[in-house]
């Protein structure tokens, strides 16, 4: 099924695989938007990105990254509020690509009260409306896409505020990963037989079962980024996990319950780390298979970013090509927007 072209189009009927293919150029036009209104002459003591779902997964990815490169702090937070520690030598980020999202806009609120210093990211709605009212800086993204499909948007506009400020260099690493990222979308696209295509072999090999996505260090937003974009575009259970924390109560569960055949455990960049965490991931991996499926993938590059981004946009492909095998619209959401019709009425 995966190799007709016309039954992915027949079930990918507004073109989610096609905006995953743009993330590339996606990435360096936030970028460029996130420079351009990002603050200057700002020394943060700590960086807070607010905001849910796809808006806040670039947040996540952000953090790991300035993990690597970056002495100042950093959090995602997914509330109504913002942390006590969060003052007037704060940077908060508040990113909402709706620009409408009820926990964002009050966690703006709230770093206001605070005097903190702001930048909004949105694609328009209240939250644009408010930074051009209270002159906050807004790095404004294109309307009309699906949240979860403006992860390049969002990260490259994140990734243009804090090197704005002084925060983080990211260099060459923004031009190596859209290259890799260009590579990707054309060994990962539709025309591209299964035999030759990694996301499709992935995405038959899981076919059936539950995915667990396992990450460590860097990889494990990107491990939630998988099991988000399962969760949405494949309408498919999908967990996240993390090393080494799993190797101290999760892996019991896969070594004894035989319902563990059941599931298809994900693990990403095994050799992109130090030997000791190598050798747990090659042990947990061999304990696992007890019972359930395994699998290693790893990133592309030579950077972080890179290496992070190849994989978020290895993901993103699978997921579309689950719902593909599942049969079943990627774009839609409809349980989301049911959710959010219930809470309005209260």
């Amino acid at each position: 099924m995966l190799d007709s072209v016309k039954n992915i189009r027949a079930v990918d009927r507004k073109g989610m695989m096609s905006l995953i293919g743009k993330m590339p150029d996606h990435l360096s036009e936030g970028l460029r938007r996130g420079r351009r209104t990002g603050l200057s002459n700002f020394t943060s003591k700590n960086i807070v990105i607010c905001g849910m779902g796809g808006s806040a997964i670039g947040g996540d990815l952000l953090k790991a990254w300035l993990t690597d490169s970056c002495a100042i702090p950093c959090e995602v937070i997914r509330s109504y509020t913002v942390p006590s520690y969060v003052g007037k030598d704060s940077l908060v980020i508040v990113a909402s690509y709706s620009g409408n999202t009820a926990e964002s806009l009050c966690m703006l609120e709230d770093a206001r009260k605070k005097r903190s210093k702001i930048v909004s990211i949105s694609s328009g709605g209240k939250l644009a409306d408010v930074a051009s009212v209270s002159s906050i800086p807004h790095a404004r993204i294109p309307t009309g896409l699906p949240p979860r499909a403006t992860i390049g948007y969002m990260f490259g506009a994140m990734v243009g505020v804090v090197e704005r400020v002084g925060a983080a260099k990211p260099d060459k690493q923004v031009e190596e990963s859209q290259r890799i990222l260009a590579k990707i979308s054309e060994l990962c696209g539709p025309a591209v037989p299964t035999l030759d295509n990694p996301a499709k072999k992935i995405a038959h090999e899981m076919f059936g079962r539950i995915p667990v996505i396992v990450g460590h260090g860097a990889s494990a937003p990107v491990a939630k980024r998988w099991a988000n974009q399962l969760n949405e575009n494949a309408k498919c259970l999908a967990f996240s996990s993390e090393l080494p924390e799993m190797d101290h109560n999760e892996i019991v569960g896969y070594s004894s319950d035989p319902r563990g055949k059941g599931f298809s455990i994900v693990f990403l960049d095994k050799d992109a780390c130090e030997e000791r965490m190598t050798d747990r991931i090659e042990a947990t991996i061999d304990i696992v298979r007890c019972h359930a499926q395994a699998h290693s993938i790893e990133g592309t590059g030579s950077s972080l970013m890179s290496r992070m981004l190849s994989l978020v946009m290895l993901g993103d492909y699978v997921s579309v090509y689950t719902a593909v095998l599942n049969k079943v619209d990627p774009s839609s959401t409809e349980p989301i927007e049911r959710l959010k019709t219930i809470l309005s009425k209260k």
